[in-house]
């Protein structure tokens, strides 16, 4: 029994001094950790657009390590140049068998500027960048300009326009645009149509009647009625890019009732009307406010109207070609009416209505 007795204890003696080995075992053993990450720099962050930065890392205990936005596997330590068109974050990710870590930087993208030092010869000309009308004229510096390319015009009364579509503007710095410019001549043209022309007057004294097939015209007021003159030119011989140097509607008065001197008013036609359907019960509406007037005197003569603006509005279609009106100013009490030759006078139609324009082309 006493024998039965050690041989127990010396079993359970090993078998706990065994459990203890294996413990001391385990405890002295290395557990893996995941890599570290010691730096990842980007410099500069902030760029304009086509520069560099360099991005920089240093990695400790890292099996791979990569960096997105297709860079790609890099060794643990290293730099690589970067040349974003945008503000990008960058990722770098390492790895090994106990796990991955990361880190980012962004670098920060900003537009790029330049500026445009323009002169012209002559100076004093319009400067468009891009369509938009700068509100300078030459010589002028345009700072802050966005790199890349734009376009650039120039544009100086009566000469033709220069036009760059094409022009490039560098990043930090400063492009020079010195253009001559060509003179632009006066061209001219008298319309004058004759029988074929649009004109016609209406009447208070018969306000039902249509008087497109009058050899004349009249304006002004007595005592039996109120006359007015519609009259249009059709503008298609004129180049629909003419600059309007002077455009002048011209009558001729052969004759009149009454003494009297008195204003005659030009009026924007508004709305369609047709030479020979129009009275006075039907007329096309008309601006409240007059164009031009000219002073009307008994003498036999022509009679101008200057309309540069109007026919300008015209030709660039910023305004419908209805024609005008010609009224007296003052149709309540001025006795005196005043008789033109009209489109239909064939007797001579070098005294038919004319509108004489000089222009150039830009």
């Amino acid at each position: 029994m006493k024998k039965k007795k050690i041989s127990s204890f010396k079993f359970f003696s090993l078998f706990f001094a065994m459990i203890v080995l294996v413990l001391v075992a385990g405890c002295s053993g290395t557990t893996p950790t995941t890599p570290i990450i010691n730096s990842f720099l980007a410099n500069p962050t902030s760029i304009t657009v086509g520069e560099s930065s360099n991005l920089s890392w240093s990695v400790t205990d890292a099996t791979t390590v990569t960096i997105d936005q297709s860079i790609g596997s890099v060794a643990s330590t290293g730099t690589t140049a970067v040349t974003p068109a945008t503000t990008t974050t960058y990722t770098l990710t390492a790895t090994n068998v106990a796990g991955s870590v990361t880190a980012s930087v962004t670098v920060t993208v900003g537009a790029a500027y330049g500026s445009i030092d323009i002169n012209s010869n002559p100076d004093g000309a319009k400067v468009y960048l891009d369509g938009t009308d700068t509100g300078q004229v030459t010589p002028i510096v345009l700072t802050n300009i966005d790199a890349g390319i734009h376009v650039i015009k120039i544009d100086k009364y009566h000469y033709k326009i220069w036009e760059d579509a094409d022009f490039t503007v560098n990043a930090n710095q400063t492009t020079y645009l010195n253009p001559p410019l060509t003179y632009a001549s006066t061209q001219y043209v008298t319309l004058q149509p004759t029988a074929a022309g649009m004109d016609s007057t209406v009447s208070t004294g018969n306000p039902d009647t249509n008087w497109g097939d009058l050899i004349y015209s009249d304006v002004g007021n007595n005592t039996f009625t109120i006359t007015r003159t519609y009259i249009k030119f059709g503008l298609g011989t004129v180049p629909a890019n003419a600059v309007v140097d002077d455009a002048d509607l011209k009558l001729y008065r052969y004759s009149g009732f009454g003494t009297d001197s008195f204003s005659i008013g030009l009026y924007k036609v508004t709305s369609s009307w047709d030479e020979h359907t129009i009275t006075w019960n039907m007329q096309p509406t008309f601006s409240v406010d007059t164009e031009t007037t000219s002073n009307i005197t008994p003498t036999a003569a022509w009679k101008s109207w200057d309309i540069d603006t109007l026919a300008q509005a015209w030709l660039d279609g910023n305004i419908t070609n209805y024609g005008v009106v010609l009224k007296d100013i003052d149709e309540a009490s001025v006795n005196t009416i005043a008789y033109f030759r009209a489109s239909d006078y064939t007797t001579d139609t070098s005294k038919c209505p004319r509108l004489e324009i000089d222009y150039y082309i830009p």
